[in-house]
């Protein structure tokens, strides 16, 4: 019982220091590259409780369900991410989601997603590669980009 606290308690500062950082993007991307995922996942939550339209927090959770072959909700994290995303205006974030593909790549996904529905045990083996250590987060230029806009300050 002790470690489960402690444990929540590590979580949350984690979530914490995540959401009120200024180098937020370093934050983020070291902790997914070093294997930290659930504690991206936990910075994400952190920020959608007290925001349910956090774009960083939306963005982060997708990747999360991405890594993790999380199909039930990956559809609906990026048909989220799709919404508010196209409502930011900011110079470095719109150039990034219009004009360098993210948008695109979105809505690729969506339709790979619907097109090749993996069977329960391809999502199991799949979801295994979401353990992996020393991967980029894959769409940190849209994390970078809101850092570059002052989204974090």
């Amino acid at each position: 019982m002790r470690k489960t606290i402690v444990g929540i308690m590590l979580v949350m500062a984690i979530a914490s220091y995540g959401y009120s950082q200024t180098n937020f993007y370093t934050n983020v991307t070291n902790l997914w590259y070093q294997g930290y995922k659930s504690n991206v996942l936990a910075i994400a939550n952190a920020r959608l409780a007290a925001n349910s339209n956090d774009i960083a927090g939306l963005i982060l959770k997708a990747e999360y369900h991405l890594a993790f072959c999380e199909d039930a909700q990956l559809s609906n994290a990026y048909l989220r991410v799709i919404q508010r995303a196209d409502t930011i205006t900011s110079a470095n974030f719109a150039k990034c989601w219009h004009e360098e593909g993210g948008r695109q790549d979105y809505f690729d996904m969506l339709e790979h997603i619907a097109e090749n529905p993996l069977t329960p045990q391809q999502i199991q083996q799949e979801s295994l590669k979401g353990l992996i250590t020393g991967k980029p987060l894959p769409d940190e230029y849209l994390i970078e980009a809101l850092q570059k806009d002052g989204h974090f300050d």
